[in-house]
C-alpha cells in the first residue's frame, strides 16, 4: 500500500528534477566566438598615401590597414572585417 503511493510521488519528482536539468542546460550561454587569426593584429604595409589612422584600437581590437577595396583601416571582430573608412582612391565604399 506504501509503495502504491510512493511510486507515483518517485515518478513526479523524477519528471521535475528531468526537467529542471534540460532547462539549465538549454540556459546556458552561448559559446565564446573564436579568437582572431593571429594576422589579423598585423594588416598590410600602409601607405604613404592612406589616409590618417583614425584610432589605435576599436572594440577592443587593433585598427589595422587592409590593401582589400583599394585600402582602408579596419579591424578584425570574431573573424569578420569591419571597415572603419572609405576607399580614399575612389572615396567610395
Amino acid at each position: 500500500m506504501i509503495l502504491a503511493r510512493a511510486l507515483p510521488a518517485f515518478a513526479v519528482a523524477g519528471g521535475l528534477a528531468a526537467g529542471i536539468l534540460v532547462g539549465a542546460a538549454s540556459a546556458s550561454a552561448d559559446p565564446p566566438p573564436p579568437p582572431n587569426p593571429p594576422w589579423a593584429a598585423v594588416g598590410d604595409p600602409v601607405p604613404d598615401w592612406a589616409p590618417r589612422k583614425p584610432a589605435d584600437y576599436w572594440l577592443g581590437e587593433p585598427v589595422v590597414w587592409t590593401t582589400g577595396w583599394g585600402g582602408r583601416w579596419c579591424v578584425w571582430k570574431n573573424g569578420q572585417i569591419i571597415t572603419l573608412s572609405s576607399n580614399p582612391v575612389s572615396n567610395g565604399g
